[in-house]
């Protein structure tokens, strides 16, 4: 750790629609190093799937990337041909989508699925593509590797699916892992396996994750750094353990707040009111100003910067304004 990976700049995804762009991500800065944990936590609706897709240059009409710049070992990957993007993708940098389900394809075996990144970026030949499949299933935990080579999709449980997913992600020992929501409708204890599988067979490679995520518990239990998303923007930045001690903008410490504690039994949850505003309607000035209850006059007019707060943190918030 401590070598740059990835860099995100001021990266800006709108989606047109009939009243004009709305904007899905709000000139957003990330880092990570090699061999790292960014969590980026925020509610349904915040961006954090559309910064993931956008980074790889994956966004399908009608989103559109419109400024910006996703820098992979100091390579832009968004200046890059499609086809330069394509040897990229999967030997570079690797994602995990959000539903297994949907991501794999029903129609082809798991086989060929997870055995295309050999074949298309290294060269295999099948019979090669498919016995490293059948190892590398057999290294994320699928019982019976070689009967699931000709499977389907259909044929496996939720967790099983994931499994395919994260093999296939890991396939050429990416630099680079973006997870979205990989233990999304799992049970607990197949959550923690997954969890503990994708960060052993990434800290094997040394690969960088990116880990999108609504689920605080998953990042307490893996990241080394967070990024607080709210309608598009980055609101705060901190290592794990300076975030869980004390966020320190409003709305990651309404996130903590309405968490239930194992150390404060009895205690109400205090949930954030309202609900995320619609892409197509932000608010002006700060994103979080009408559900805020800190907030006060330039709060509803400018948007405040990412200030730096100790710790090596920072929040998008005027309170912390000098």
């Amino acid at each position: 750790m401590g070598q740059r990976l990835l860099e995100v700049q001021g990266l800006t995804t709108v989606f047109d629609g009939p009243a004009g762009p709305a904007t899905a991500v709000d000139g957003v800065d990330l880092t990570l190093d090699r061999g790292g944990v960014l969590a980026v936590v925020g509610e349904s609706g915040c961006g954090k799937t559309v910064l993931s897709l956008s980074i790889l240059g994956l966004v399908s009409p009608p989103g559109r990337v419109t400024a910006g710049r996703a820098l992979l070992d100091g390579v832009d990957i968004l200046a890059l041909p499609e086809g330069e993007r394509r040897t990229i993708r999967g030997r570079r940098a690797s994602m995990i989508f959000q539903e297994p389900m949907t991501a794999l394809n029903p129609v082809l075996t798991i086989g060929d699925q997870v055995s295309e990144p050999l074949r298309v970026h290294a060269g295999a030949s099948r019979a090669e593509a498919l016995a490293a499949a059948e190892a590398m299933l057999g290294r994320v935990g699928l019982p019976e590797p070689h009967r699931r080579l000709a499977g389907y999709p259909h044929e496996l449980s939720g967790g099983q699916r994931q499994r395919v997913m994260i093999a296939m992600a890991l396939m050429l020992s990416p630099e680079l892992l973006i997870a979205d929501e990989p233990t999304t409708a799992l049970d607990v204890t197949v959550q923690g396996q997954i969890l503990e599988l994708m960060l052993d067979l990434a800290r094997d490679a040394g690969t960088a994750i990116l880990l999108v995520t609504h689920n605080l518990g998953v990042v307490a239990q893996t990241a080394d750094d967070v990024a607080v998303m709210y309608a598009g923007r980055v609101v705060e930045r901190a290592p794990v353990a300076a975030f869980f001690q004390g966020p320190a903008h409003p709305y990651a410490q309404g996130l903590l707040a309405s968490l239930p504690r194992v150390d404060a039994p009895g205690r109400r949850l205090s949930p954030i009111p309202g609900t995320v505003p619609s892409l197509a309607a932000l608010p002006a000035g700060c994103h979080f100003h009408p559900r805020c209850p800190h907030a006060f006059e330039p709060c509803s007019r400018q948007t405040p910067p990412l200030i730096a707060l100790s710790g090596g943190r920072q929040a998008r918030c005027w309170l912390h304004a000098s």
